[in-house]
């Protein structure tokens, strides 16, 4: 989830707490326990680091693995709250509590993302995914923003806090049920949507924009080449988009094996979609993930050119990875493009992947 938003919820962690508990805002406690739960629920991603320092690859590599983690929770909580302890003259417990708080929403948050974490390491390796929040949610932001010109006006923090909590549950709630019963729908719908034999091989994925409301959800079934893309009805009803058959060619196979972004988008995807394309002399393998899709473009992609060799195998030229980008305008208009639109699905090419870039 984006950075803007994490902050919001970790303001939310800090008015509740002041609505709860009667104590006054402003002084150095009272902002540094407003730092607290705002750092907190920042502070998982430390690993953009990697993307400042490092390369797409590398930044793949990290996000959201170890800086999410079990360890780090208490390793966050501890630094924030003492350092800031320091500057308060002490209330040590409170200020570490906050940023506690703080991470958890920034945890939770992320494991309801398309993407998820693997917030439960080292206890388990697994990566939780609950594809039910959008990369970017704007309600949590203008709930934010209600809050403060609510404050700034003088309303008391008790009349309006709780309300924009459970503004916030419920919104929550609804994204997750709805993409429980979008799943569910698909489910009954693969027979006669792949075939009565094929469905029962199938994986499914459900996956969310940036509008709450079901034409907004795109899905993605796979029986192994074969790719199967469409949206929902306002009534939740899968209606086909488009098909892909994923290339198994040894330049793919190639590719995923020996080269950097070939290991990691073949290690971070979980629906990976392959093309393979010949432009003179290269031969190019196209990447995507299947559930990132904005209309008729899958947009977290990668494209690996290869040179054949005298003996007849492959010799890596360059590389590129496209990372997943947020883009409001598309996310919006997806939600009302005409339904079952059959189309053509392309890859995005990353930017300068040839220059080096």
């Amino acid at each position: 989830m984006d950075n803007l938003t994490h902050a919001c919820l970790g303001l939310g962690v800090y008015g509740t707490y002041v609505a709860a508990t009667g104590h006054p805002i402003g002084g150095a406690v009272g902002w540094a326990a407003c730092a607290a739960a705002v750092i907190g629920a920042e502070a998982p991603d430390v690993d953009i680091v990697a993307r400042i320092f490092g390369d797409p690859v590398t930044y793949l590599y990290q996000h959201r693995q170890v800086s999410h983690s079990v360890p780090f929770w208490f390793a966050y909580s501890l630094i924030i709250g003492g350092a800031l302890s320091f500057w308060a003259g002490g209330h040590a417990l409170l200020l570490v509590t906050l940023a506690f708080l703080g991470v958890l929403t920034h945890i939770g948050s992320d494991m309801l993302t398309t993407y998820g974490t693997k917030a439960l390491w080292p206890l388990t390796g697994r990566r939780f995914r609950g594809d039910s929040l959008f990369v970017g949610e704007p309600i949590f932001v203008v709930l934010a923003l209600i809050g403060i010109v609510l404050y700034r006006q003088g309303v008391p923090l008790q009349s309006f806090v709780f309300a924009l909590d459970a503004i916030a549950l419920v919104y929550t709630c609804w994204r997750v049920l709805l993409h429980q019963f979008l799943l569910r729908r698909l489910r009954l719908a693969l027979p006669s949507l792949v075939g009565t034999a094929t469905a029962e091989t199938c994986r499914i994925r459900v996956t969310p924009m940036l509008l709450p409301i079901p034409q907004a959800h795109k899905y993605v079934i796979v029986n192994d080449q074969r790719y199967w893309f469409g949206s929902f009805t306002a009534g939740g009803r899968p209606v086909p988009e488009a098909e892909v058959i994923s290339d198994a060619t040894p330049a793919v196979f190639f590719a995923l094996q020996n080269s950097r972004v070939g290991r990691a988008m073949a290690w971070f995807t979980p629906m990976l979609v392959a093309k393979q394309e010949q432009e003179g002399q290269l031969t190019i393998v196209r990447l995507a993930d299947a559930g990132v899709r904005y209309f008729d473009t899958l947009l977290f992609s990668a494209a690996i050119d290869l040179a054949t060799t005298h003996d007849g195998s492959y010799a890596l030229v360059h590389e590129g990875l496209r990372a997943q980008s947020m883009h409001i305008r598309r996310s919006f208009s997806d939600g009302w493009q005409r339904l079952g639109r059959r189309m053509r699905l392309t890859i995005a090419s990353p930017k300068g992947y040839r220059s080096g870039r």
